[in-house]
């Protein structure tokens, strides 16, 4: 490979407070099926972070098994290196975890050697790698003492307030009279009004920008905007701090190794004796919520007079609710004109009010035209609402308006209603897992549904209600017939956000059994 095929460019353009970090781009334009790639990196670290000390992680497996693998560790001999093996219970094909240590001049060197390493099998909805992928930790830390003393030396100097800073302060408090309202509006302006760039390499990797300037620029990274939201909220007079955090997809906090696992930045903040986490970076996210890539989540808190392991709250299932509603006039030649509410909380609303927020109005009015296809083939759009979008401090609504040529599947002088029951049955489609089922969050969902029917038709069959309890969920289903209406409805309240492989045989079994109660049809037939 050549020189040409390697490019070196800059990784934030039109941002110049971030102009010093870089990227390579490496291209193979030979490469083809069958193919193996030789390569060899060596990492050279010009500045450690704090001028002494380093971490570092070695993941085992690839998306493409590995012919060999060496991975080699120098370090200054007399220098403690501590290292860990995470997710051993994957390492089915026997790699030997522990490193060959041996002394050169004036170093220790560490190295491992893998052959015949398989590739990792992706699988549907299974855990992030770095939960399922053996790996090697490396640090130098020695105690959490020394990463707490580190960022908050980087970190301290940059919370203060300037005259700016201050009557902006000063601003978002007139119209918030109580302690929550004041929090509230400082946490919503970081989180809408300060636009994020991600920045994860090098110095700026690690140390937040100051304040007054995230604020003037009105953009900054994860740790420049919980900087700011603590500055505020300090100059606001309440109890506020960092708290660095390694959301989904990092390797987690290990109590016994310390090590800088983190990949975000957060703020916690101390209201009514307990501590309220807030990550402004999640600009739809409302004030009191979370990510769902921060919950259940060790995390480094950094207060006044030291360091606090804490872990994040995993929201209970009304927490992220998803309410919808869909309301049918059905006329005599099978038409209909219909309704349609959408109620989102917790997660379900952070992505309805990203999606709304940025989306054309043309291709939401596109999607929701497509949307109303599953109910009615040739259906069209009359209109559609979205309330509360720009406030956080309230749901958002999504309410639409449709008409469809047809709506019942005709057999004879019967109407057969499609299935209303909305589950997703594809959870259970394989035979057996290789990984945790992982669903990410506790939810709740409810499904209300009425249809006013013609006078010519009466009500068939109506099946019969369902009501099944389970380990990992809890699902309702309901009807019932007060003329002209037919109601339906339908609640399911998840109680575990992983299903393991030894227990997803009867996970599978449940669902299934479940599947063919619940797509039982309503059967309309025209009165004689």
């Amino acid at each position: 490979m050549g020189a040409r095929h390697i490019r070196d460019v800059s990784k934030y353009l039109n941002f110049p407070l971030y102009s010093n970090a870089r990227v390579f781009i490496i291209s193979f334009p030979e490469v083809s099926a069958g193919a193996s790639i030789e390569y060899r990196l060596r990492l050279r670290r010009s500045q450690l972070v704090n001028k002494k000390d380093f971490t570092a992680a070695y993941p085992l497996q690839a998306q493409d098994p590995v012919i060999a693998a060496d991975f080699t560790l120098v370090a200054p001999r007399g220098r403690q290196v501590y290292f860990k093996a995470v997710n051993g219970q994957y390492n089915s094909f026997g790699a030997k975890l522990e490193p060959l240590q041996a002394q050169e001049a004036d170093q220790q060197v560490y190295r491992w050697q893998f052959k015949a390493i398989p590739q990792i099998i992706p699988e549907a909805n299974m855990p992030p790698l770095a939960e399922v992928n053996p790996a090697i930790l490396a640090s130098t830390f020695g105690s959490w003492q020394e990463v707490y003393v580190w960022w908050r030396d980087l970190s301290k100097d940059k919370i203060q307030a300037d005259g700016a800073i201050k009557e902006k302060v000063r601003e978002l408090l007139k119209a918030a009279p109580a302690e929550k309202d004041k929090a509230a509006a400082i946490y919503n302006f970081c989180a809408r009004e300060i636009r994020y760039v991600a920045v994860e390499y090098g110095q700026a990797g690690y140390e937040p920008h100051p304040a007054a300037d995230i604020f003037r620029n009105k953009y900054g990274d994860c740790k420049d905007k919980a900087v700011l939201l603590v500055t505020m909220l300090r100059e606001a007079g309440l109890k506020s701090w960092l708290a660095l955090i390694p959301a989904k997809g990092a390797y987690g906090l290990q109590e016994d190794f310390p090590a800088l696992p983190f990949n975000h930045a957060i703020a916690a903040l101390q209201q009514g004796g307990r501590i309220i986490f807030l990550d402004p970076t999640a600009e739809t996210s409302a004030f009191g919520d979370l990510p769902s890539g921060d919950q259940d989540r060790q995390v480094l808190l950094f207060g006044d007079d030291g360091y606090t392991i804490m872990a994040t709250p995993l929201y209970p299932a009304g927490h992220n609710l998803l309410r919808q509603g869909l309301r049918i006039k059905a006329a005599s030649d099978g038409s209909i004109s219909a309704r349609k509410e959408n109620y989102t909380f917790g997660f379900y609303d952070q992505a309805q009010r990203y999606w709304l927020t940025y989306t054309q109005p043309e291709l939401i009015r596109e999607e929701l035209n497509e949307r109303i296809q599953e109910v009615s083939i040739g259906a069209k759009l009359l209109n559609y609402r979205i309330d509360n979008l720009s406030d956080l401090n309230l749901p958002v609504v999504l309410s639409y308006d449709f008409s469809g040529p047809e709506y019942f599947t005709s057999a004879g002088d019967a109407w057969i209603m499609p299935q209303l029951s909305r589950q997703d049955y594809g959870l259970a489609a394989k035979d057996a897992r290789r990984y945790d089922l992982d669903l990410q969050i506790l939810d709740s969902k409810e499904n209300n549904f009425e249809i006013t029917i013609p006078q010519d038709y009466g009500v068939e069959y109506l099946p019969e209600d369902i009501s099944a309890e389970s380990p990992w969920m809890d699902i309702k289903i309901n009807y019932a017939h007060r003329r002209p209406k037919i109601f339906f409805s339908e609640k399911t309240t998840l109680k575990k956000t992983r299903i393991r492989p030894e227990e997803y045989p009867e996970f599978k079994q449940f669902f299934q059994k479940l599947a063919k109660k619940a797509k039982q049809r309503i059967v309309l037939k025209r009165k004689k």
